[in-house]
Protein backbone atom coordinates (compact mmCIF):
# COMPACT_ATOMS: atom_id res chain seq x y z
CA UNK A 1 0.00 0.00 0.00
CA UNK A 2 1.75 3.70 -1.41
CA UNK A 3 2.00 5.98 1.80
CA UNK A 4 -0.75 8.11 -0.13
CA UNK A 5 -3.00 5.63 1.00
CA UNK A 6 -1.87 4.25 4.14
CA UNK A 7 -1.83 7.61 6.10
CA UNK A 8 -5.98 7.76 5.31
CA UNK A 9 -6.37 4.12 6.27
CA UNK A 10 -4.74 4.25 9.54
CA UNK A 11 -6.42 7.59 10.16
CA UNK A 12 -9.85 6.33 9.27
CA UNK A 13 -9.19 2.61 11.18
CA UNK A 14 -8.14 4.95 14.38
CA UNK A 15 -11.37 7.03 14.08
CA UNK A 16 -13.36 3.44 14.75
CA UNK A 17 -12.55 4.01 18.13
CA UNK A 18 -15.21 6.34 18.19
CA UNK A 19 -18.70 4.92 18.12
CA UNK A 20 -19.48 7.48 15.65
CA UNK A 21 -20.02 4.49 12.93
CA UNK A 22 -22.95 3.11 15.45
CA UNK A 23 -27.11 3.01 15.16
CA UNK A 24 -28.36 5.82 17.60
CA UNK A 25 -29.85 5.20 20.71
CA UNK A 26 -33.08 6.41 22.23
CA UNK A 27 -32.71 6.55 26.36
CA UNK A 28 -31.91 8.29 29.55
CA UNK A 29 -29.00 10.27 29.33
CA UNK A 30 -26.96 10.14 33.38
CA UNK A 31 -23.54 11.22 32.91
CA UNK A 32 -21.28 10.06 36.03
CA UNK A 33 -18.46 12.04 37.23
CA UNK A 34 -16.31 11.31 40.05
CA UNK A 35 -13.17 13.66 40.40
CA UNK A 36 -13.30 17.26 38.79
CA UNK A 37 -10.08 18.79 39.69
CA UNK A 38 -6.28 17.64 38.69
CA UNK A 39 -5.09 14.33 39.18
CA UNK A 40 -2.00 13.62 41.48
CA UNK A 41 0.83 12.72 39.98
CA UNK A 42 1.27 9.01 39.56
CA UNK A 43 -1.81 8.70 39.32
CA UNK A 44 -3.48 5.86 38.50
CA UNK A 45 -6.99 6.34 37.84
CA UNK A 46 -6.65 9.50 35.78
CA UNK A 47 -9.73 8.21 33.72
CA UNK A 48 -11.93 9.44 37.20
CA UNK A 49 -10.56 13.11 36.56
CA UNK A 50 -11.97 15.91 34.77
CA UNK A 51 -10.77 19.26 34.40
CA UNK A 52 -12.78 22.22 35.93
CA UNK A 53 -12.07 23.59 32.53
CA UNK A 54 -12.97 20.56 30.36
CA UNK A 55 -16.42 20.54 33.09
CA UNK A 56 -17.34 23.88 31.94
CA UNK A 57 -16.94 23.11 28.21
CA UNK A 58 -19.50 19.53 28.79
CA UNK A 59 -21.99 22.92 31.07
CA UNK A 60 -21.66 24.65 27.85
CA UNK A 61 -22.18 22.21 25.75
CA UNK A 62 -25.40 20.99 27.41
CA UNK A 63 -26.81 24.81 27.70
CA UNK A 64 -26.05 25.41 24.01
CA UNK A 65 -27.61 22.99 22.49
CA UNK A 66 -30.52 23.34 24.85
CA UNK A 67 -30.41 19.97 26.67
CA UNK A 68 -32.53 20.08 30.42
CA UNK A 69 -30.44 19.53 32.59
CA UNK A 70 -32.76 17.78 36.05
CA UNK A 71 -32.30 16.41 39.23
CA UNK A 72 -33.70 13.07 41.04
CA UNK A 73 -36.56 14.60 42.17
CA UNK A 74 -37.53 16.71 39.12
CA UNK A 75 -37.03 13.28 37.07
CA UNK A 76 -40.02 11.56 38.88
CA UNK A 77 -42.22 13.39 36.99
CA UNK A 78 -41.28 12.41 33.82
CA UNK A 79 -41.04 9.17 35.32
CA UNK A 80 -44.66 8.85 36.85
CA UNK A 81 -45.73 10.04 33.47
CA UNK A 82 -43.81 7.88 31.02
CA UNK A 83 -42.98 11.56 29.89
CA UNK A 84 -40.76 11.78 26.31
CA UNK A 85 -37.24 12.62 27.74
CA UNK A 86 -35.63 13.68 24.25
CA UNK A 87 -33.81 16.90 26.08
CA UNK A 88 -32.54 15.63 29.67
CA UNK A 89 -29.43 15.22 31.25
CA UNK A 90 -29.08 13.90 34.60
CA UNK A 91 -25.27 14.75 35.59
CA UNK A 92 -24.22 12.63 38.60
CA UNK A 93 -21.03 12.68 40.71
CA UNK A 94 -20.11 9.39 42.40
CA UNK A 95 -18.53 9.02 45.96
CA UNK A 96 -19.26 12.91 47.64
CA UNK A 97 -15.64 14.62 47.06
CA UNK A 98 -14.08 17.91 48.13
CA UNK A 99 -13.39 18.95 44.94
CA UNK A 100 -17.18 18.55 43.84
CA UNK A 101 -17.55 21.17 46.26
CA UNK A 102 -14.83 23.64 45.11
CA UNK A 103 -15.19 23.25 41.37
CA UNK A 104 -18.53 21.22 39.92
CA UNK A 105 -20.45 23.56 42.02
CA UNK A 106 -19.56 26.79 41.44
CA UNK A 107 -19.80 26.36 37.77
CA UNK A 108 -23.31 24.56 38.27
CA UNK A 109 -24.27 27.55 39.70
CA UNK A 110 -22.33 30.13 37.30
CA UNK A 111 -24.69 29.02 34.62
CA UNK A 112 -27.86 27.65 36.20
CA UNK A 113 -27.31 24.41 35.94
CA UNK A 114 -28.07 21.42 38.41
CA UNK A 115 -26.34 18.62 39.54
CA UNK A 116 -26.74 15.12 41.71
CA UNK A 117 -24.31 13.94 44.05
CA UNK A 118 -24.07 10.04 45.71
CA UNK A 119 -22.87 10.16 48.95
CA UNK A 120 -20.71 7.66 50.87
CA UNK A 121 -22.15 8.44 54.18
CA UNK A 122 -19.43 7.25 56.58
CA UNK A 123 -16.27 8.86 54.41
CA UNK A 124 -18.09 12.73 54.89
CA UNK A 125 -15.51 15.05 55.87
CA UNK A 126 -12.49 12.38 56.03
CA UNK A 127 -11.19 10.63 52.58
CA UNK A 128 -12.15 8.21 49.96
CA UNK A 129 -11.07 4.85 52.35
CA UNK A 130 -12.00 2.11 49.56
CA UNK A 131 -8.38 3.00 47.45
CA UNK A 132 -5.59 2.28 48.62
CA UNK A 133 -3.52 5.12 49.85
CA UNK A 134 -0.06 3.23 48.47
CA UNK A 135 -0.85 3.29 44.91
CA UNK A 136 -3.49 6.29 45.07
CA UNK A 137 -3.21 9.29 47.21
CA UNK A 138 -6.29 9.54 48.95
CA UNK A 139 -8.59 12.57 48.48
CA UNK A 140 -10.76 14.52 50.55
CA UNK A 141 -14.67 14.05 50.68
CA UNK A 142 -16.90 16.40 51.49
CA UNK A 143 -17.64 18.02 54.91
CA UNK A 144 -21.52 18.32 56.22
CA UNK A 145 -21.30 21.98 56.17
CA UNK A 146 -20.27 21.86 52.36
CA UNK A 147 -23.23 19.45 51.48
CA UNK A 148 -25.58 21.39 53.47
CA UNK A 149 -24.53 24.27 51.45
CA UNK A 150 -24.98 22.62 48.50
CA UNK A 151 -28.08 20.68 49.40
CA UNK A 152 -29.36 24.36 50.37
CA UNK A 153 -28.62 26.19 47.24
CA UNK A 154 -31.17 24.25 44.90
CA UNK A 155 -28.09 23.36 42.43
CA UNK A 156 -27.38 20.08 44.11
CA UNK A 157 -29.63 17.02 44.99
CA UNK A 158 -28.15 14.01 47.07
CA UNK A 159 -28.71 10.29 46.75
CA UNK A 160 -27.14 7.41 48.69
CA UNK A 161 -24.11 5.61 47.60
CA UNK A 162 -23.76 3.58 51.18
CA UNK A 163 -22.23 3.85 53.63
CA UNK A 164 -18.48 2.47 53.50
CA UNK A 165 -18.50 1.93 49.79
CA UNK A 166 -18.34 -1.80 49.65
CA UNK A 167 -18.68 -4.21 46.70
CA UNK A 168 -22.61 -5.37 47.74
CA UNK A 169 -21.94 -8.64 46.33
CA UNK A 170 -19.06 -9.32 48.18
CA UNK A 171 -20.47 -8.95 51.68
CA UNK A 172 -23.19 -10.83 53.76
CA UNK A 173 -26.65 -10.08 52.75
CA UNK A 174 -27.00 -8.82 56.72
CA UNK A 175 -24.20 -6.23 55.77
CA UNK A 176 -25.23 -5.50 52.37
CA UNK A 177 -28.95 -4.56 53.68
CA UNK A 178 -27.36 -3.16 56.67
CA UNK A 179 -24.90 -0.31 54.00
CA UNK A 180 -28.40 0.21 51.72
CA UNK A 181 -31.01 0.89 54.81
CA UNK A 182 -28.58 3.33 56.75
CA UNK A 183 -27.34 5.11 54.15
CA UNK A 184 -30.74 6.32 53.49
CA UNK A 185 -31.78 7.15 57.08
CA UNK A 186 -28.15 8.82 57.91
CA UNK A 187 -28.55 11.00 54.76
CA UNK A 188 -32.22 11.72 55.56
CA UNK A 189 -31.37 12.86 58.74
CA UNK A 190 -28.62 14.84 57.85
CA UNK A 191 -30.91 16.78 54.87
CA UNK A 192 -34.07 16.43 56.74
CA UNK A 193 -35.60 15.08 53.33
CA UNK A 194 -35.85 11.86 51.45
CA UNK A 195 -33.35 10.37 49.93
CA UNK A 196 -35.15 8.75 46.09
CA UNK A 197 -31.77 7.81 44.65
CA UNK A 198 -29.04 5.22 45.32
CA UNK A 199 -26.12 4.41 43.24
CA UNK A 200 -24.73 0.66 43.56
CA UNK A 201 -20.30 1.03 44.21
CA UNK A 202 -18.84 -0.43 41.17
CA UNK A 203 -21.99 -1.06 40.26
CA UNK A 204 -21.96 -4.45 42.31
CA UNK A 205 -25.49 -5.83 43.25
CA UNK A 206 -27.05 -3.85 40.49
CA UNK A 207 -27.97 -6.74 38.03
CA UNK A 208 -28.90 -9.06 41.30
CA UNK A 209 -32.36 -9.32 41.84
CA UNK A 210 -31.76 -9.79 45.57
CA UNK A 211 -29.28 -6.70 46.20
CA UNK A 212 -32.22 -4.77 43.89
CA UNK A 213 -35.23 -6.07 46.33
CA UNK A 214 -32.67 -4.63 49.08
CA UNK A 215 -32.72 -0.88 47.33
CA UNK A 216 -36.91 -1.39 46.75
CA UNK A 217 -37.44 -2.82 50.25
CA UNK A 218 -35.26 0.50 51.47
CA UNK A 219 -37.76 3.00 49.67
CA UNK A 220 -35.48 4.34 47.06
CA UNK A 221 -37.38 5.03 43.94
CA UNK A 222 -34.34 4.92 41.41
CA UNK A 223 -31.55 2.82 41.67
CA UNK A 224 -28.02 3.32 39.46
CA UNK A 225 -25.72 0.96 37.66
CA UNK A 226 -22.25 1.39 36.95
CA UNK A 227 -23.08 0.15 33.42
CA UNK A 228 -21.99 2.06 30.51
CA UNK A 229 -25.20 3.62 28.16
CA UNK A 230 -28.52 5.01 28.16
CA UNK A 231 -31.41 2.69 29.90
CA UNK A 232 -34.76 2.56 27.33
CA UNK A 233 -37.66 5.05 27.80
CA UNK A 234 -39.82 4.79 29.45
CA UNK A 235 -38.38 2.49 32.30
CA UNK A 236 -38.71 -0.69 33.49
CA UNK A 237 -38.03 -0.26 37.01
CA UNK A 238 -38.20 -3.57 37.47
CA UNK A 239 -36.39 -5.09 34.69
CA UNK A 240 -33.02 -3.42 35.33
CA UNK A 241 -31.73 -0.37 37.19
CA UNK A 242 -30.70 3.04 34.72
CA UNK A 243 -27.63 2.83 33.59
CA UNK A 244 -25.07 6.15 33.28
CA UNK A 245 -22.68 7.26 30.76
CA UNK A 246 -19.30 7.50 31.70
CA UNK A 247 -17.27 10.67 31.60
CA UNK A 248 -13.64 10.77 31.48
CA UNK A 249 -10.63 12.57 31.38
CA UNK A 250 -9.69 13.43 27.91
CA UNK A 251 -13.93 13.44 26.97
CA UNK A 252 -14.34 16.49 24.57
CA UNK A 253 -17.61 17.94 23.39
CA UNK A 254 -17.29 15.41 20.50
CA UNK A 255 -17.34 12.36 22.82
CA UNK A 256 -20.55 14.36 25.12
CA UNK A 257 -21.91 13.81 21.62
CA UNK A 258 -21.19 10.40 20.82
CA UNK A 259 -22.23 9.12 24.59
CA UNK A 260 -26.02 10.98 24.00
CA UNK A 261 -26.47 9.57 20.00
CA UNK A 262 -24.69 6.66 20.55
CA UNK A 263 -24.56 5.52 24.33
CA UNK A 264 -20.60 5.01 24.25
CA UNK A 265 -18.25 7.59 22.94
CA UNK A 266 -15.27 5.27 22.60
CA UNK A 267 -14.97 1.72 22.60
CA UNK A 268 -11.33 1.04 23.27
Amino acid sequence: MSKLLYLPFMAFAYSLRWSWWMKNVYGLNVLVYHKIGYPPKGSKLKSLWVSPQRFERHILYLKKNNYKIITFSELVNYYRNSSPINDLVLITFDDGYENNYTYAYPLLKKYGAKGNIFVVYNTIGNVNIWHNPETEVWQKMATRDMLLEMDKSGVIEFGSHTMNHPRLLNISKEDARWEIFESKKQLENLFQKEMIAFAYPYGSGAYDETIRKMVFDAGYLFDFSFKQGKTKWPWERGKQPLDRLFIQYSDTTFDLNLHFKKGVAKLF
